[in-house]
């Protein structure tokens, strides 16, 4: 398999953004995710997720949904096949499609901080342990940004409310199995992340982090894609602790733990039938200089260019 990815570009985006935005990315995904495995299943279906093989020029060569090493070797194998068929004018497009294209990972914050964020469910007491398949062992990752001024505030003692309450409504929602909406605002109880400096040499200060989350929304929704709307709840009460070094000018290590009790479930997250009380965890850490993916709801944050 590694031999044969060797013969492609391997991409990943925000579906939901591409198949409803505005703008030439979204039109050219569009163009092609309407045929391969949705041409029998247009506007039937909310989501064009999957694999898609596209040529340059935006022509499908292959598509599927599928993670199975077997489906995936199979469908890239034939549209491999198909690419070497192609004469070099059938597989290059005549102009740039993308020109003067802007995306979300342009809003990097280079002074800032950038961290990865994962997220998984924590062992469980005896007599309730997680269920013996794929569900055990979810894990999800996302990201979380920071500005230049909240991260000079945070390592001189405080998260500004607005960032914590960013944290707060994107990563203490249980995305571990699927997708989730972020919490609203008002469901905020508790949103707190404070330093406190444990070292100091020059410029260079090594910070404890401690704080709080606690956020609680209740309201009708489905917590299953064929089910009909009920009341539910949903919520998560946990505490943070980490450490970071701040070198004078930005954040050199950083390493933050929020672990605690979440409640509930929405429609994608696969939730249905493990609703909780449940222990949740999840871990900040720094992200490489060449990670620049945005955080998958990066609309919640209001930045602009």
């Amino acid at each position: 398999m590694a031999r044969l990815l060797d013969e492609f570009v391997p991409c990943a985006d925000e579906v939901w953004r591409l198949q409803r935005g505005k703008g030439c990315e979204s039109d050219v995904f569009r163009s092609f995710a309407e045929d391969g495995h949705y041409a029998n299943r247009r506007g039937k279906s909310g989501t064009r997720q999957g694999i898609f093989v596209v040529t340059p020029k935006g022509d499908l060569l292959g598509s599927w949904n599928s993670r199975r090493p077997e489906v995936v070797e199979r469908n890239l194998r034939a549209a491999l096949r198909e690419w070497k068929d192609l004469r070099r004018r059938e597989r290059l497009p005549e102009e740039d499609l993308f020109e003067g294209v802007e995306r979300p990972e342009d809003l990097y914050p280079e002074d800032g901080l950038a961290l990865r964020v994962f997220t998984r469910d924590l062992p469980r007491p005896k007599g309730a342990e997680l269920p013996d398949d794929w569900r055990a062992r979810a894990w999800n990752i996302d990201h979380f940004w920071l500005t230049k001024s909240e991260a000079e505030a945070l390592a001189q003692g405080r998260l500004p409310r607005a960032a914590a309450v960013r944290l707060a409504r994107l990563h203490a929602r249980d995305n571990v199995r699927g997708q989730t909406k972020p919490f609203p605002e008002e469901s905020i109880r508790r949103a707190d992340l404070r330093a406190r400096v444990v070292k100091r040499r020059g410029r260079r200060v090594e910070l404890e982090l401690i704080g709080e989350i606690h956020v609680e929304e209740s309201g009708t929704w489905s917590i299953d894609d064929q089910a009909p709307k009920t009341e539910q709840t949903r919520s998560f009460e946990g505490s943070l602790l980490g450490s970071a070094v701040w070198d004078g000018t930005r954040f050199t290590a950083f390493e933050l733990a929020l672990a605690g009790t979440r409640v509930g479930g929405t429609r994608y997250n696969e939730r249905r039938d493990d609703l909780g009380p449940a222990p949740l965890g999840v871990v900040l850490q720094l992200a490489p200089d060449d990670d620049r993916v945005a955080p998958s709801l990066l609309w919640v944050y209001g930045w602009s260019r």
